[in-house]
């Protein structure tokens, strides 16, 4: 029997500890975690030029958390930043429960749009406090986001973006009056294009920071995190989709899993013959978070506890056991990985893998052709590319390089040079949508991406 320890179900809108505060948001329980969330929050910026003066904020609104920088723009430094859980966690874990949430419950749209309102509001003034900065000297602010969060925090209804053929209200790439939304600032918001329902402005703002508007050379961003996305192109073309990844390289749906908090192991390897484990702030370990688990599964496979077609093997292995009768793999004390919790990163890992081949054939080039390979994403900053390529979750033989919150540096490149906000216009421009749900070739290579 595990203890009952919070293993940061408040990120999943949920938890039955008295560690965590409570509070009611509509006919919805939600949660707040007084532990420290692990949030990628430092942002390395590409060359820009800025001759503005006064103070910015930047925000990157994720289906997960939300981070928020305030900067100085006469010296494009940041000044403080916040990050916290998204407050829509609890009316769904990710976009398509929030899209059903919207079109079940008539407040549905309200309350989601009042929860993230009310918490920019919050930050904006906790973030202008830590900078000592008054809201009143913000002159600037740009907001990314994925399509859906876009239309929340704008109240406007998801909705048509849940149901054939799949159209959003708006693609955005605008500037909006801050307090049309409900934000306490006297300043315009920038808003940047979305390229379809499943590819938003945070993907553009990634692809901002990763030069594909500057770029003769195939570029690929992988995206990974509680959605997958991917793009491959340059400032000629590029194609995007968006894969059903689903949750579990967030920790959820795992037996042990947990979010990025004190406690969580985020790598396993191996040492001398031995299995090894760190946690989040080095606390003894209370579950697993995605980094760690596809670390261990990394390990499973190389050690034969795995096999190929994803069983846990039926011959002894030092790393097998049993629970409740069926087999399992432990990691450390009372910690496991199950044959559902394989199958889980199976599918997940199948479908960001498929999605990739298939943008490759859609766009006609050999892979070889790809100059760089970026990873971003709140999992894509902390997993282990080594252990990613080995259970074939990234392209093998490629540069790769993660450049963590790549939404938020685009963001930032749109807030301190105006011209990168022509350049988010033409990578709208140039970019197409690539539907994988009745793609034949997709489908194949999804089953083919099963295997390790």
């Amino acid at each position: 029997m595990q203890k009952e320890v919070c293993k940061g179900e408040c990120l999943f809108g949920k938890c039955p500890y008295p560690s965590c505060v409570k509070y009611a948001t509509g006919n919805r329980e939600a949660v707040k975690t007084n532990e420290k969330m692990s949030i990628m929050t430092d942002i390395a910026l590409p060359a820009h030029s800025c001759d503005k003066n006064g103070y910015g904020i930047v925000v990157d609104i994720g289906t997960t958390t939300v981070v928020l920088y305030v900067y100085s723009l006469r010296d494009s430094k940041v000044l403080a930043v916040q990050s916290e859980i998204n407050s829509q966690t609890s009316f769904g874990l990710d976009v398509i429960s929030r899209i059903k949430f919207c079109g079940d419950d008539p407040k549905g749209l309200s309350l989601m749009h009042e929860a993230i309102t009310k918490q920019l509001n919050e930050m904006i003034g906790k973030a202008c406090a830590a900078a000592g900065v008054l809201q009143t000297d913000i002159v600037d602010c740009v907001i990314t986001a994925n399509t859906t969060m876009l239309h929340l925090l704008c109240n406007l209804s998801p909705v048509s973006m849940g149901v054939l053929p799949f159209e959003p209200l708006s693609y955005f790439g605008e500037t909006i009056r801050a307090k049309e939304i409900g934000i306490e600032l006297e300043t315009g918001i920038y808003l940047p294009p979305c390229i379809s329902s499943f590819v938003g402005g945070d993907i553009t703002t990634d692809m901002l920071a990763c030069g594909f508007a500057d770029s003769k050379e195939y570029l690929l961003l992988m995206d990974i995190g509680t959605n997958g996305e991917v793009a491959l192109g340059n400032k000629e073309r590029i194609l995007s989709s968006s894969t059903a990844a689903g949750p579990a390289f967030e920790g959820a749906h795992i037996s042990c899993g947990m979010a990025g908090v004190k406690g969580a192991i985020n790598k396993v390897y191996t040492m001398r013959g031995r299995l090894e484990v760190e946690t989040i702030g080095g606390e003894p370990a209370r579950g697993i978070c995605g980094s760690g688990l596809l670390d261990a599964i990394a390990v499973f496979v190389k050690a034969g506890a795995i096999d190929e077609t994803g069983r846990i093997a039926e011959e002894e292995n030092r790393f097998i056991t049993e629970v409740d009768g069926e087999p399992a793999l432990k990691i450390a004390d009372e910690i496991i990985v199950t044959q559902k919790d394989i199958r889980e990163v199976q599918t997940a890992k199948a479908a960001v893998s498929a999605g990739v081949e298939t943008l490759i054939h859609e766009m006609g080039i050999d892979k070889e052709e790809i100059k760089q390979v970026y990873i971003a994403g709140g999992f894509g900053n902390f997993m282990d590319v080594e252990s990613a390529r080995a259970v074939g979750l990234i392209p093998a033989d490629l540069p790769t390089q993660s450049v963590g919150n790549a939404a938020a540096a685009g963001a930032s490149l749109v807030l301190l040079d105006d011209s990168f906000q022509q350049k988010a216009a033409a990578v709208k421009d140039v970019s197409g949508h690539t539907e994988l749900g009745n793609n034949p070739f997709f489908m194949e290579k999804y089953v083919d991406n099963m295997y390790f």
